[in-house]
């Protein structure tokens, strides 16, 4: 059985959840906050957390924000009193892998402890191989093609693409991988996707090449402009916006995944600021990315695209099913 550390500020909820998961045959330790939580998460490597969401020195989204941080894998199931709807869905967000309400019920937190004890079994065996990180690529590849036509139509210009790539990073080894992109002030167009998988995705521009772009599209050159910064943020948010859905649109349907869309987000500032903003349930990320040429234009970009480890089961699983997998 599993070692469950129960996180509870009091001590008759923390008995009563040792009392069931002990009977359950699970190894129980306790702590009564947040900084005894994280110190035994390191201590001991805990295979589940069960947490309270309201507590003195901070809940279960400041415990949820410690282990990743500590790039703890570790699940968390939230056990609260608090049963509002949006309560739920923040922890959802934030990375719980369940949410069960007080006062507990015995099969309710045991389907929930052993959901989360299977999910992160299934996250250390189902790695991403070399060989689905090429067939990631591939699936990226096609999106990325019919976003370069799009482009194309755009601009009546020849877009080269470079071939994709695929890895699993922390935040901070994505600004090592980009290296001077992701310091360097960029134009870009960033768009969530939720659904089966969750994520964002981002069209880069360095801001030399997106002045041109937006040239290209209005037929206008930039000193002709009287309003420069509200035509390039118009103009690339229009582009960003038809771009990342041919794009996310042909992954989607070659994966069989419906996603939702967010409204395109335009901003100017380091790709590294820029991902360091965004709320993530987990220190890992997917990266995919490819970068694309108009050699006629002196124009460049890339497209980045970021899945949440949360989504790396319903990932795989849809490569698995598609024929672009196998």
């Amino acid at each position: 059985m599993a070692h469950i550390l129960v996180v509870d500020d009091s001590r008759i909820a923390r008995a009563v959840i040792r009392q069931i998961l002990e009977k359950a045959g699970h190894q129980v330790t306790e702590a009564p906050g947040v900084g005894a939580a994280l110190a035994q998460v390191e201590q001991h490597a805990p295979d589940c957390v069960t947490s309270d969401m309201l507590m003195p020195e901070g809940g279960g989204r400041s415990l949820m924000d410690g282990l990743n941080e500590r790039h703890a894998d570790v699940p968390v199931v939230v056990v609260t009193a608090d049963i509002q709807s949006t309560t739920r869905e923040e922890c959802l967000r934030s990375g719980a892998s369940a949410v069960v309400d007080k006062p507990v019920k015995t099969e309710e937190l045991l389907r929930a402890i052993d959901a989360a004890l299977a999910g992160r079994k299934r996250r250390s065996a189902s790695v991403l191989t070399p060989d689905r990180m090429a067939d990631l690529a591939e699936i990226v590849n096609i999106g990325v093609g019919r976003a370069a036509a799009a482009l194309n139509d755009l601009i009546g210009g020849h877009v080269e693409l470079s071939v994709p790539f695929a890895q699993v990073l922390t935040v901070d080894e994505v600004a090592r991988t980009l290296g001077e992109l992701a310091l360097s002030p960029v134009s870009s167009v960033q768009m969530e996707f939720q659904g089966s998988l969750d994520g964002s995705a981002f069209l880069v521009f360095p801001q030399s090449s997106a002045t041109k772009l937006v040239a290209a599209v209005t037929g206008e050159e930039p000193p002709r402009f009287e309003n420069l910064d509200s035509i390039r943020s118009g103009t690339l948010t229009e582009v960003g916006n038809i771009l990342i859905s041919s794009a996310m649109g042909t992954l989607s349907n070659a994966l069989h995944k419906p996603l939702r869309y967010s409204l395109p987000v335009y901003a100017e500032a380091p790709v590294i600021q820029i991902l360091s903003e965004q709320p993530r349930g987990s220190p890992l990320i997917l990266l995919a990315k490819t970068n694309f040429l108009i050699r006629r234009m002196q124009i460049e970009g890339n497209l980045l695209l970021l899945f949440e480890l949360k989504s790396f089961d319903d990932l795989l699983a849809a490569m698995e099913a598609s024929p672009h997998g196998q």
